[in-house]
């Protein structure tokens, strides 16, 4: 405007027009603290009432106040005041800013599932990028749970976080109990095997079922946050990886039963032995193996 009225010179009305503009913007600016204050986005109910409390009659403007209205409550008196609650309403917003932001983030994020040979189970698959995700999202609200300015939402990050840490038990005891599971289930489907091993073989029947009910219920709604919010599934999971542990340990004992009784079984891998004792009935399936077992054999001729 200064620029203005100076080019105007040769032109009074306009000049003086342009001038009076001028001391109203001047004037204006001495309002602009508190109309940072009063318009800022991030001012919830709580903010309000500390500021009423400041000035000493409720402030909040209705919906539709005009700002002079506001103008005229002569709020300039209280400015200090008035600012620093609107700096902690600043970073609360921050705070409820990311918060919700995380929340939106994991509505969308889904699990990549693909099925298993033809048993008509699915698998996990592909879940770098959630355990990325989850990993710096449990910082950030860690980091969160830190700030000074966490009063009003010290019980919705609580709970945040406990599921977050929650969903990465989950992950943890799901990944180790499928791996297992893929191990295990070819050796278990084995009649042979379920005969010589009839303990071991009735836990996989429990862990079996367990692990289809999980990742039968997991299907049906991809989302992270759903299909990890079966009931129990959390201890589900740890049941059946004590349980696998179990297995493997019995299965480890009767292999080296096996090697004990026989010791040229210990030249084989365990999954080379498995699959021969997995088909006791064939003695064909002892040939691949033969130059592991016996030095100058490569064949035999079974008659």
């Amino acid at each position: 405007m200064l620029k203005l009225s100076r080019q105007l010179t040769n032109y009074p009305n306009p000049k003086k027009s342009a001038s009076l503009i001028k001391q109203k913007l001047e004037k204006f600016k001495d309002y602009l603290p508190i109309i940072n204050v009063v318009c800022y986005h991030g001012l919830r109910d709580r903010h309000w009432e500390k500021m009423s409390e400041v000035v000493g009659f409720p402030l909040k403007p209705k919906p539709g106040t005009p700002l002079n209205k506001i103008l005229e409550l002569d709020l300039g008196k209280y400015i200090e005041q008035l600012e620093e609650i609107t700096q902690i309403a600043t970073k609360e917003s921050t705070i409820e800013k990311k918060m919700k932001d995380m929340k939106t983030e994991w509505e969308e994020i889904e699990f990549i599932m693909t099925s298993y040979r033809d048993t008509g189970v699915s698998i996990l698959s592909s879940i770098d990028d959630i355990q990325i995700k989850l990993d710096d999202h449990v910082l950030q609200t860690q980091t969160i749970r830190g700030s000074p300015f966490i009063g009003p939402f010290e019980e919705e990050s609580k709970t945040w976080q406990d599921t977050l840490v929650r969903l990465q038990k989950i992950l943890d005891n799901w990944l180790k109990c499928q791996a297992t599971w893929l191990y295990l289930e070819p050796i278990f489907s084995s009649e042979d095997i379920c005969a010589q091993m009839p303990v071991e073989a009735k836990k996989f029947g429990v862990v079996d079922t367990y692990w289809k009910e999980v990742m039968g219920a997991a299907v049906k709604d991809t989302h992270v946050l759903v299909a990890t919010g079966q009931q129990n599934m959390l201890e589900r999971l740890i049941d059946s990886n004590n349980l696998l542990e179990e297995i493997q340990k019995g299965l480890n004992d009767y292999l080296e039963k096996k090697r004990l009784f026989f010791p040229r079984f210990f030249f084989l891998s365990n999954d080379e032995l498995l699959e021969i004792l997995s088909e006791t009935k064939d003695p064909l399936r002892v040939q691949p193996h033969l130059k592991k077992c016996f030095e100058g054999i490569a064949k035999l001729k079974f008659t």
